[in-house]
């Protein structure tokens, strides 16, 4: 009665109140964050690319603009400058640690991977989830991925400030439970998996009228910017990297109209 497809049987029906379709089977795609910044890293670096791990701490700037980047090794521990014309500061709530007048902050989030009973059909969910006694409505996404994993993420939180790297995230357990639960009350198959990933993450934001994200120069000649995405930004990087090669190579953006984007707005 609800429109609910036929293949999608690992929500239990009896709970459910209404189901809309996006779009129509073979019209989208699902984008796995890791594999795709791995892999991106992989082709890059078959084309001549050297990427190094480790923590920027200054971009050097001078008269005529950008004059080098210096970042902290993460191998070695040790500090290096390299000179640099051109710049692309693509570091997400991290942004501001090195450009520290833009106004982007940090959101944490907290996500879940179970492995279900038996696999699942292939449905990105978007919920509205009325818990039991009807106090509240929680709202967390799921999304069944290919390798017999379920990928479900929740409502975002200030509670514990930006740390200064990933591996510094603080993981709040009882905030993935809730997840967990909630996910689990209109799904068997969720409920009685298993639970193989307890993770945090912190989402960039534009603390500015408009939002974001912001892609393009800065006004210093050599500094580009790219950051603010939310949690679209893997959905959004190819875009954004095909606009800031454009600008750095060609002087402006040539694909799209991007100038609500236009990082100078705010610096």
């Amino acid at each position: 009665a609800a429109g609910i497809p036929s293949d999608l049987d690992w929500v239990v029906p009896d709970g459910l109140r209404a189901y809309e379709s996006m779009s129509g089977p073979g019209e989208t795609a699902q984008v796995h964050p890791y594999l795709f910044t791995t892999s991106i890293a992989k082709l890059a670096e078959e084309k001549g690319a050297k990427i190094v791990l480790g923590k920027a701490t200054d971009i050097g700037q001078g008269p005529d603009g950008v004059k080098s980047v210096t970042y902290i090794d993460k191998a070695t521990g040790e500090s290096n400058t390299i000179p640099a014309t051109d710049v692309v500061v693509a570091a997400g709530p991290w942004t501001r640690s090195v450009l520290p007048q833009v106004p982007i902050s940090a959101t944490r989030a907290h996500s879940v991977v179970i492995r279900p009973t038996r696999p699942v059909s292939a449905y990105t969910l978007f919920t509205n989830i009325e818990l039991p006694g009807g106090k509240s409505i929680v709202s967390p996404e799921i999304y069944a991925r290919p390798d017999n994993t379920v990928y479900a993420c929740g409502e975002g939180d200030r509670i514990v400030p930006l740390p200064s790297s990933t591996a510094e995230v603080q993981v709040d357990q009882s905030r993935c439970q809730d997840i967990i639960d909630s996910v689990g009350s209109i799904s068997d198959e969720l409920r009685l998996g298993e639970v193989i990933t307890r993770q945090a993450c912190y989402l960039p934001n534009v603390d500015a009228r408009g939002g974001g994200p912001l892609i393009g120069y800065t006004g210093v000649k050599g500094l580009y910017l790219a950051a603010g995405h939310t949690c679209w930004g893997i959905q959004n990087a190819p875009g954004t990297g095909k606009l800031i090669s454009e600008f750095v190579f060609e002087g402006a953006a040539k694909s799209a109209k991007i100038p609500t984007l236009d990082p100078q707005r705010y610096l």
